[in-house]
């Protein structure tokens, strides 16, 4: 089978990072990085192969990766219509409404539509996935817009960022999206935090959100700003079912693994994983490479697409819908209801 002709649509830091995925795999080639900017097309090209272009239009590609923003509706659905298979950074929209008629719009084309929520890809959720596959208690935290403000100068902005990726990771681990959301944004003191797994610096604002998934499914979310702990990171996971804690930190390399109780925990041997015995628990280890996204184009340009990790454009709507009302929440102080969200 002849490699897939990939192109990049949007060449800075995420599009770099794409590029250097795609350039990685035996079964993929970068025909085309595109950009407004021709240095930055340019620049891409140079470094990891492929042809600089401002538009994909006339050239033959089997797969599109859409990493710059606003995100453009419009050659999404001209490119699905071709039956090119469009991988795009989320997020879709900043409203459901538009969200909604994005995914309308490109329904019934010979194209396939995948969102880029590369956190389903890393080594170490799928490890705990393996280890918790029911959970019912998830607590993610996330530092975001490091140093005093700047644009954006509110964390409940940058909530479209990080926190966003976050927000479908936990829908991904539990299954579903939540049924009841109850946010607030607002100070966040270092003493508030300070049983937290991240120590953050205190910052004038904050959002913290709880997911009611139902009566015995609960997941929250702490966003603030400031600098990451150097060690734990920017994004901290932490997850239970009861029976066994997995914790993720370090950027994605190292997962605590903790059995609660007396109970004892054998965790499953994965490709590139190391495990170490400590005591009861174990210390779960991952090089930092970019591996979630060689993993996330990898599943997405496989034959059929059937890897069910790979997010789609429901996926994009469920997400875009989750962060509105996790902003709404916050906003208004009061618990929002989600309906087939």
């Amino acid at each position: 089978m002849s490699p897939h002709r990939i192109g990049i649509m949007g060449c800075g830091s995420r599009g770099q990072a794409f590029a250097a995925a795609i350039a990685s795999l035996d079964d993929a080639d970068l025909v085309l990085c595109m950009d407004e900017d021709p240095q930055a097309a340019e620049a891409c090209a140079g470094v990891h192969g492929g042809k600089a272009a401002a538009d994909w239009t006339g050239q033959t590609l089997d797969a599109l990766v859409v990493a710059r923003a606003p995100f453009d509706s419009d050659r999404l659905a001209a490119a699905a219509r071709a039956g090119i298979h469009v991988l795009a950074d989320p997020p879709l929209s900043r409203g459901v409404v538009s969200a909604r008629r994005t995914a309308r719009e490109v329904a019934g084309g010979p194209g396939r539509i995948g969102m880029a929520f590369a956190w389903r890809f890393e080594p170490l959720v799928q490890l705990l996935r393996e280890i918790v596959p029911e959970p019912r208690f998830a607590h993610a935290i996330a530092v975001v817009d490091p140093g005093p403000p700047r644009a954006p100068s509110s964390v409940l902005e940058a909530v479209w960022a990080t926190p966003h990726h976050a927000l479908d990771l936990l829908m991904h681990l539990f299954g579903a999206a939540p049924a009841e959301i109850v946010a607030d944004g607002g100070p966040l003191s270092t003493g508030q935090i300070a049983g937290a797994t991240v120590t953050v610096p205190p910052r004038a604002d904050a959002l913290v959100a709880d997911f009611y998934f139902d009566r015995e499914h609960h997941a929250s979310l702490t966003v603030a700003g400031g600098d990451a702990d150097p060690e734990h990171g920017p994004v901290v996971v932490d997850l239970t079912d009861g029976a066994t804690r997995v914790r993720i930190r370090s950027n994605w390399t190292v997962a605590e693994i903790e059995p609660v109780g007396d109970r004892s925990v054998d965790p499953p041997r994965l490709p590139g994983v190391t495990l170490e015995h400590d005591g009861r628990s174990w210390l779960a280890r991952v090089k930092a490479e970019r591996q979630s996204l060689r993993a996330l184009v990898r599943a997405f340009i496989c034959p059929g697409g059937s890897d069910p990790r790979v997010p789609d454009l429901s996926d994009g709507v469920r997400a875009v819908a989750l962060t509105r009302a996790v902003l709404a929440g916050a906003a208004s102080g009061r618990t929002q209801t989600l309906h087939g969200a």
